[in-house]
């Protein structure tokens, strides 16, 4: 198939009517230029030929409004679709909401773990202190009795009094 503008202006203009002697001059002279293109020119020409004797497509009488009701019902559905977008916000905020979940769930698991991570280490710290003295724990009330702000502060360390109490016996 050639692309040559020329050749393919004059095949399009061949489709819808019979070249003029102009137009038909304009092939022959593009022809001689290029007789590759010679055996595709004559092909087409046949076509044409055989397509203009055929009848034409009988076409239904209610064609028009056929074509007018799939325009109208192409633009009421573009029409319907452009308004109904507003209304479905939540379409828009689902992708967002779903994100700030899960980055709510990540930040909550991390704070946890890390929570669960400093309890730990503190309990292996009060194992190790009491495996060196275990008469550190023995006046624990006493110790705690005398600076009782300072006990009401630490809530960790008193929860964890029991526990070091059971591992010291």
């Amino acid at each position: 198939m050639n692309s040559d503008p020329v050749y393919q202006k004059l095949r399009e203009i061949s489709w819808r009517r019979r070249l003029t002697e102009a137009e038909q001059s304009e092939l022959r002279a593009w022809l001689a230029v290029h007789p590759e293109a010679q055996a595709e020119a004559e092909a087409e020409d046949l076509l044409n030929a055989a397509l203009a004797k055929l009848p034409d497509a009988p076409v239904p009488s209610n064609f028009t409004a056929g074509v007018l009701r799939a325009i109208e019902r192409e633009a009421s559905t573009s029409g319907r679709s452009a308004a109904s977008s507003p209304n479905q916000w939540w379409q828009r905020l689902l992708p967002r909401f779903a994100m700030a979940t899960v980055l709510l769930v990540g930040v909550t698991l991390a704070y946890r773990q890390n929570v669960a991570t400093q309890r730990q280490e503190l309990v292996t710290v009060a194992r190790e202190v009491v495996a060196v003295d275990p008469t550190v724990l023995a006046d624990f009330d006493v110790i705690a009795s005398l600076s009782p702000t300072a006990a009401a502060v630490d809530e960790n360390l008193l929860a964890l009094s029991d526990d070091l109490m059971a591992i010291s016996k």
